[in-house]
């Protein structure tokens, strides 16, 4: 792995399990410190962080942790909602059986990190759940079309619901239920489901403005929190 790899995983990781938060500015200095390496390969993963949706770089400003607007989200979501529908169907046509498993042992996964009240487990584990519908719909135009938008959807599920209330709880039924009626053969009824999980973000998320203001004025990390961070 290079040193720019490296550097973009680790900034991945802190945004996605929501670390970083929305807005905030990133020092590049900083980061390399932590990272113990030169401010050249951070440089560079701010470049591929960009094209992931993940952060802005703002010309003579900095670079900042994205903050999307509820049109983004409602986008994002509906554009997701549109390819894993598809997917599905495609899924559902090639190798259902095959499907079914590979989503049972996703909600093996999410059970695991539920009980150990683990949510940077269970968003993993919801990801691979998704990303086995893709998988078994054996079109890797699909795939690269989801990953415009399922990284950026997958921080900001960390972000602001970060297991808190019955997310967990309702996710994890919604997922089991999903199975459950694919393994029945109740097609219909699972794509209708699947597409309600996903669009139920733009109902249940209040977020915050997209105002460039406020992410100058966000907080400024030290070298510890960031060497901890990304650690």
């Amino acid at each position: 792995m290079s040193l720019t790899q490296e550097a973009c995983e680790r900034l991945r990781g802190a945004i996605v399990s929501g670390k970083l938060e929305f807005g905030e500015r990133l020092s590049e200095e900083q980061i390399a410190r932590a990272l113990g390496m030169s401010k050249a390969p951070v440089r560079a993963a701010f470049t591929d962080l960009r094209d992931m949706g993940l952060v802005s770089i703002v010309p003579q400003a900095g670079t900042y942790v994205f903050t999307p607007t509820p049109q983004d989200v409602k986008e994002m979501s509906h554009f997701r909602a549109m390819l894993e529908r598809e997917a599905l169907g495609s899924a559902l046509v090639r190798d259902p059986d095959g499907l079914v498993q590979g989503l049972s042992a996703a909600i093996v996964q999410m059970q695991h990190a539920i009980d150990v009240q683990e949510f940077t487990l269970y968003s993993r584990a919801d990801s691979a759940y998704h990303r086995v519908i893709l998988h078994h719909a054996g079109n890797r135009y699909l795939e690269k079309a989801y990953d415009l938008t399922a990284t950026a959807l997958e921080a900001l599920r960390a972000h602001l619901q970060s297991g808190a209330g019955d997310f967990w709880q309702r996710s994890f039924a919604e997922h089991t239920q999903m199975r459950d009626l694919m393994a029945k053969r109740q097609f219909d009824d699972a794509q209708a489901l699947l597409e309600e999980h996903i669009l139920v973000i733009n109902r249940s998320i209040s977020l915050p403005s997209a105002n460039i203001n406020q992410r100058t004025k966000s907080r400024r990390r030290s070298d510890e929190e960031y060497a901890m961070l990304l650690s």
